[in-house]
This record gives C-alpha cells, sequence and structure tokens, in this order.
C-alpha cells in the first residue's frame, strides 16, 4: 500500500492511495468471512458455504468490492489518526470501477482546520488607558434620572416644543395613505428625523380640540423609495396636551430615584460617579481585550475553508431566531421587514463569522503554544458562579464542555493582555486567590452573553434603519415605513 498525504493552500487536505492486487485479495477474503455469516445458502449452514458458492449467488465482483469498501473505510480513518488531519465535513471521493487483477488507485479531498502559523505576538505592546469621571458626566446621568422621575400633567393652554400631545393624524402621499393614527402620543421636540420631520412646529400652538392641515415634503431618505421626497399632506386633531413635571433636585428625589439606595443627593453624586466610573474602566478592558486579540489574528497566517464560516453563520443565524422568538417574531417576518431573502442574509452574516472563526482558531493555536489549561475544579467552580447569578446550569456533557472552552478562552486573552500590556494598576494584590477567579468567571459569563447580543445589536442596527424591529410606542414612523 501506498499513501501520500498533501495539504493544500485552500486549507483542504488531498490523500491518494495504492492497494496492489495481493492486497485486494486479503481484503476479498475478509468480506467472504463476513458476508458468509450473514447471508443463507440452501443446503449449507450459516456460515459454512465454500466461496465459490457465495461468489455463483451474489456475484465474485460483490465480495470484491465489499472489501474493496471496507480496506478504503480503515485506510482513511488510519490516515486521519496517523497525520492528525480533523475532517471539517465528509470527503469527496474520486474512486473509479474496480477492475479485476489488477492494483487500484483512489484519491480522497477534505476540508480539514487549517494550520495556523502564530506571529510574534510577545514583541506587541499595548498601552493601558487611565479612566476618570467629570463633574459633567455625573449631571448629566442625575438629568437622565430625573428625566425618568418626570410626571406628565395635563395643562389648558397651546401645545409647545416638549409638552406631550395626543393626537389623531392622517398622512397622505401621491394620492396614498402613509399613516392614519388615532389618539397617538408624541412629545414634541425640534430634532424629529424621519417620515415625520418637520410635524411638530406645525402642532406647536395649536389647543385642545383644534384641526389643521397643512402641506410637507417626505425626507429624501425615507426608506419607501417611490415616495421619498414627495409633496405629503396633514391633518391634524389636537386631543390632548401635557407638560412635563420635573421634581426638584434634592434628598426626597435621590432617595426615590435610587429605590432609598442613596439617603442624600451627595450620596447619589458619589455614587453615580463610582457607576460610571467602572463603566468606563469595564470599557477600556473590553477595547484591550479586543485591540490585542485583532493585533494577534492579524499577526497570524492562515486559510480558512468556506465550510467553517458557513457553520459559523448557520450558528449565528440560529442565534438570531431565538432572539426574534424572544420578541414573538419569526425569521420569516424578519426577513420581510429588512427585506432580504434567506440567501441574502446568511451571506450578511459571512463577514462576522469570518472574524469570529479566525479568532477562535488563532486562539486555539495559542491555547495549545502556551499551554493553557482548565481544571476540573475550575469548571466547577464556574458552575457554582453561575448558581451565584441565579443561572442553574444543567451539567451535561455538552454544557460542562461548553463552559471549560469558554474559561479556556478567557485565560488565553488574559494571557495575551499578560504578555502584550504594563501591568494593571488597578489589580488588587495579595488578595485570596478566589477572588482573581471570581473576577475572571464575571468576564467568562460575560463572554457567553456578548455571544447573542451580537445578534440583538443587528437587530438594533436594522431597527434604526428603519425596519421596525425593537421600536418602542411611539415611532410609528419606523413601523409605517
Amino acid at each position: 500500500m501506498k499513501v501520500s498525504v498533501e495539504t493544500l493552500p485552500t486549507s483542504e487536505a488531498v490523500v491518494n492511495v495504492d492497494f496492489s492486487w495481493e492486497e485486494l485479495e486479503k481484503a476479498s477474503d475478509k468480506a467472504y468471512r463476513k458476508l458468509v455469516q450473514e447471508i443463507d445458502i440452501q443446503g449449507f449452514r450459516r456460515g459454512k458455504a465454500p466461496r465459490s458458492i457465495l461468489e455463483r449467488k451474489i456475484g465474485k465482483e460483490y465480495i470484491y468490492q465489499e472489501g474493496l469498501d471496507k480496506l478504503m473505510t480503515e485506510t482513511y480513518r488510519d490516515v486521519l489518526k496517523e497525520h492528525k488531519i480533523v475532517p471539517l465535513t465528509q470527503p469527496e471521493l474520486d474512486a473509479p470501477i474496480l477492475a479485476m487483477g489488477q492494483p487500484y488507485h483512489f484519491s480522497i479531498k477534505v476540508p480539514i482546520l487549517p494550520p495556523v502559523e502564530l506571529g510574534d505576538y510577545r514583541s506587541l505592546h499595548f498601552e493601558r488607558q487611565e479612566a476618570d469621571v467629570t463633574s459633567e458626566e455625573v449631571e448629566k446621568e442625575l438629568n437622565s434620572l430625573r428625566e425618568r422621575q418626570a410626571q406628565w400633567e395635563v395643562v389648558e393652554r397651546p401645545a409647545q416644543i416638549g409638552d406631550r400631545v395626543t393626537v389623531d393624524l392622517k398622512l397622505t402621499a401621491e394620492d396614498q395613505t402613509v399613516s392614519d393614527l388615532k389618539d397617538n402620543p408624541f412629545e414634541l421636540t425640534d430634532e424629529r428625523h424621519g417620515l415625520f420631520s418637520g410635524m411638530d412646529e406645525q402642532i406647536a400652538g395649536m389647543v385642545v380640540g383644534e384641526s389643521k392641515t397643512f402641506s410637507a415634503t417626505i425626507p429624501e431618505d425615507y426608506a419607501n423609495e417611490k415616495l421619498a421626497g414627495k409633496a405629503s399632506s396633514y391633518e391634524i386633531t389636537l386631543h390632548k396636551v401635557e407638560f412635563k413635571s420635573l421634581p426638584e433636585f434634592d434628598d426626597a428625589f435621590a432617595s426615590a430615584a435610587s429605590k432609598e439606595e442613596y439617603a442624600s443627593l451627595e450620596d447619589m453624586r458619589k455614587g453615580l460617579s463610582d457607576q460610571i466610573l467602572e463603566g468606563k474602566k469595564r470599557k477600556i478592558r473590553e477595547d484591550l481585550r479586543e485591540q490585542v486579540l485583532n493585533a494577534v489574528v492579524d499577526q497570524a497566517e492562515l486559510t480558512i475553508h468556506p465550510v467553517l464560516i458557513d457553520e459559523e453563520a448557520h450558528e449565528m443565524k440560529h442565534q438570531m431566531t431565538h432572539l426574534l422568538e424572544q420578541q414573538r417574531m419569526s425569521m420569516d417576518q424578519y426577513l420581510m421587514l429588512v427585506k432580504k431573502t434567506e440567501a441574502e442574509y446568511e451571506e450578511s452574516l459571512k463577514p462576522e463569522a469570518e472574524k469570529r472563526v479566525r479568532q477562535q482558531l488563532v486562539l486555539d493555536e495559542f491555547i495549545k503554544k502556551e499551554e493553557i489549561h482548565v481544571s476540573p475544579e475550575e469548571v466547577e467552580s464556574l458552575f457554582r458562579f453561575y448558581a451565584q447569578m441565579g443561572q442553574n446550569l444543567p451539567q451535561t456533557e455538552a454544557q460542562v464542555r461548553n463552559v471549560a472552552s469558554s474559561l479556556q478562552r478567557e485565560k488565553a486573552i488574559s494571557r495575551l493582555i499578560e504578555l502584550t500590556t504594563d501591568p494593571d494598576p488597578d489589580e488588587v494584590q495579595g488578595l485570596p486567590e478566589v477572588v482573581g477567579e471570581a473576577s475572571e468567571e464575571e468576564l467568562v459569563v460575560e463572554e457567553i452573553v456578548a455571544e447573542s447580543s451580537v445578534a440583538e445589536e443587528t437587530v438594533s442596527e436594522e431597527s434604526d434603519e428603519g425596519v421596525g424591529v425593537l421600536v418602542s410606542g411611539e415611532e410609528v414612523e419606523k413601523a409605517a415605513e
């Protein structure tokens, strides 16, 4: 037997095999001994019929082909093991018809996990950014909390920008009704974009019970190209005007807005400052992780077979389907809203899918090179951490493997950051080891959650384009699109 293995630049392996006729003869003997145990032949007990009798019953070529098939399967399995080849899908087989008395050649081409050549990642260096908080940022957050504590009070006066109004609204263009709303609330603003831009200034000054008609132009960037830039006509009747009453900035506000977490306004300012600072530090850590990982990936050399990208895109689509189900929407409905076919949607996922695959392959190679391991105790600790967070994950074999893999990836990224940056000045020294482990566990949980959040971000981005997914009640112009 002659076997050769060639690894192609396309992340495929080609296996060429030559069998001598003597090897095929031996394989056919094995096939005969197996078949004679399975086939009933009149006049002979099961397994006792001579080969010549069996050949007359099922054909000589059939026995040889059975032996050849078995020999090919065993050879392919042995080649994978010997050459440490990881096939991604079923192989493509080039197997000619067996010619009796002649040696036999066949070849197999199979997509494989690509070899990864890491760059000199130890030569990389990144500076850690410092986080600080300004008083303006704290006041902005305070004002945001104040806005959320606002009360709407009905007033008997003309509507003003900043008020909330309830109206009947009919919008037509090109003899077509674009929107027909009843008792619909709008918070008047001078910064409205989209379908109803320019409407607010016309409502300002109206009084309850008043009706008004006016002309406008649908924005050029409106999603419906047939209506974009066209003249439109409004019919509006005002039913209610409400004024936004904001609470005073005092200790009572601090207590109410924080659900009694803070007793005074100064305590709240200090607490908000700490929260903003922690948020900035978290963002800096996330950006640093992404920066380091991208740099290591950019250094690496590898060729990814399309099948890996297709599988990752399929998994991303699966995640999106679950997210949509949580919003009581089917994938078909979503595709209709984003105006894409299933094939077009899957194609749009491939750039991100390729990025994920590339990062994972590079991390896997880094894990091998740096000999990064995860112990059963660490995995068990992570499951306990999940439980403390109210997520009692079933410890199935697949779930344990998934958690261990996530933890190993997190340890790898932590190691990369350790190699390419100066020590984090915020890290507390001398604390028990379990504290460091808890921090790492939090990062693992964040990573797993982040995998699903990519799909959520995709939905939100589509919404911003006017698709109508995840829209609020007041964003009816998007639904109209």
